[in-house]
């Protein structure tokens, strides 16, 4: 085999060369810079437990509900849960969304009914169904004003529970 010294050593020289330059390259580096803060504040938008189910837990921006109702016989829960306003500077867009459904098979009924004061008087604005996954609500809530959340049940099946999840964004 013949080999062919002078080609190897240009060879070993251009990737010696070439591991120095890419050695030197990675070492420059330039800084940039983020000078921020976190300022934490109170909810702009609290819930209210209301009068109809006592079992409902509020934790900060989470509520359990733990709606009873029994086979076959349609319940509404009037006064369930209230969403207000705090926020002295404004109002707020919201979305209200079904991010985990119930199964239409399990329910005859299983809806929302989303209500507004703005006055002194209640005005229906929407009904959102539990077992649509894709239902939602968008719309404004003013300072002080108040959302009231109406739960009308009807279950088809004994067996439960049924777990569904309810998003608000705002």
């Amino acid at each position: 085999m013949n080999i062919n010294y002078k080609r190897s050593i240009k060879f070993i020289t251009l990737l010696i060369i070439s591991l120095l330059i890419a050695t030197v390259s990675a070492d420059v580096y330039r800084y940039m810079y983020i000078d921020g803060s976190i300022t934490v504040s109170s909810s702009k938008l609290i819930w209210i437990q209301g009068a109809d189910v006592p079992d409902a837990t509020i934790s900060g921006s989470t509520v359990t509900l733990d709606l009873s109702v029994e086979q076959g016989t349609p319940l509404n829960f009037t006064e369930a849960l209230f969403l207000k306003n705090v926020n002295a500077s404004g109002s707020f867009n919201y979305n209200i969304t079904i991010t985990q459904p119930v199964s239409s098979d399990d329910f005859q009924r299983a809806k929302i009914h989303i209500n507004e004061n703005t006055t002194t008087s209640w005005t229906y604005v929407d009904t959102l169904d539990l077992t649509n996954a894709t239902d939602f609500h968008y719309g404004s809530l003013g300072f002080g004003e108040y959302l009231r959340m109406t739960f009308e049940v009807n279950a088809t099946l004994s067996a439960g529970p049924y777990n569904f999840d309810i998003q608000v964004e705002y």
